[in-house]
């Protein structure tokens, strides 16, 4: 009788998993959709229509993006969360909204862990110190003089509260010891803006939206804040080799998938992917936007999920930061 019950039970579970690896089998045999956290125009959307459009040329369906904003990204991770997990239906991550909300919103109602699955980070880039040049300081040391010496004079902008551009001066706050006053702008745009209106002195912003202002000598670049400085700006230091240590601060794209989607699926979307990813006019399309390609393995961008996550939960409980 026991072994009539143990063979029936492996009958069961056969049956169960032979139309799960036949689907596997013959994915993708119809369009997929890419849901992007964020409105058309911006970041996310430049990079997944970019890599959409490699990765649905590889596979020999179309990837189509679905733009699903608004929550700060919560909505389309929450989509995503309760699609069918058959990979036909995946997120295009944004650190942010990955990483960031957990310590924003308490009440998520789905688990970002138990509920997604990473398949790779796509590319990441590095923020830029800048400051107005009407600010008496040309190097990080002299900035952190100047305001220690002056507190509650400087502010930094931020394309809004909880933005990696508004926690990226907190973190620099905390790390430098100084008083600096956040500016919330509704865009990185605006932020620059107030920077470049000596509205705000400093701000940490994205490579795009800075770098030209830079060159035409209309802001400083005082640091980087990767690991390696930027090929554009071989002379600005990073924040670790003028003395800020640990900051490490970058914005980053990945794919992921709903929880339970069939592992030969989620490694064929990553072998597909990481080979899109090498492709010259994608490697050339995210650097016009200063983005680096990565393509890691689902295991370190979950790894660099949980770092991240770890590290912004830490500086939004010790800011007391909350969400707009």
């Amino acid at each position: 009788m026991k072994i009539l019950k143990t063979a029936a039970a492996l009958l069961t579970a056969l049956v169960a998993f032979a139309p799960m690896h036949a689907h596997a089998q013959t994915y993708p045999d119809k369009p997929i959709r890419l849901i992007l956290a964020f409105p058309p125009g911006g970041g996310s959307d430049v990079v997944g229509r970019l890599v959409g459009d490699a990765l649905g040329k590889r596979l020999g369906q179309q990837v189509l993006v679905d733009n699903r904003g608004g929550a700060s990204g919560n909505i389309a991770s929450d989509l995503v969360a309760r699609s069918a997990p058959d990979g036909y239906t995946i997120l295009l991550g944004f650190s942010t909204a990955l990483t960031v909300n957990p310590g924003l919103f308490p009440d998520l109602p789905f688990d970002i862990k138990k509920d997604l699955m990473p398949i790779t980070e796509l590319a990441d880039g590095q923020y830029l110190l800048v400051a107005n040049p009407a600010v008496p300081v040309k190097t990080v040391a002299e900035l952190v003089a100047y305001a220690k010496a002056n507190p509650g004079t400087l502010n930094f902008s931020s394309a809004g509260t909880g933005s990696p551009l508004h926690l990226a001066g907190e973190l620099f706050k905390q790390k430098a010891g100084i008083e600096i006053t956040h500016l919330s702008y509704k865009g990185g745009g605006p932020a620059v803006a107030a920077v470049l209106g000596n509205e705000a002195q400093i701000m940490f912003g994205s490579v795009p939206g800075t770098l030209a202002q830079v060159q035409a000598g209309k802001l400083i670049a005082l640091a980087t804040t990767g690991k390696k400085r930027l090929p554009q700006l071989p002379d600005v230091p990073t924040m670790d080799e003028v003395g800020i240590k640990d900051f490490f601060v970058w914005t980053w794209y990945g794919f992921l998938a709903p929880a339970k989607t069939p592992q030969a699926i989620i490694d064929k979307l990553h072998d597909e992917t990481v080979a899109a990813l090498r492709e010259p006019a994608v490697v050339e399309g995210l650097a016009r936007n200063g983005l680096t390609v990565v393509g890691s393995t689902p295991q370190a961008f979950a790894d660099l999920i949980a770092s991240d996550t770890a590290l912004w939960t830490k500086v939004i409980k010790e800011t007391g930061i909350k969400a707009e």
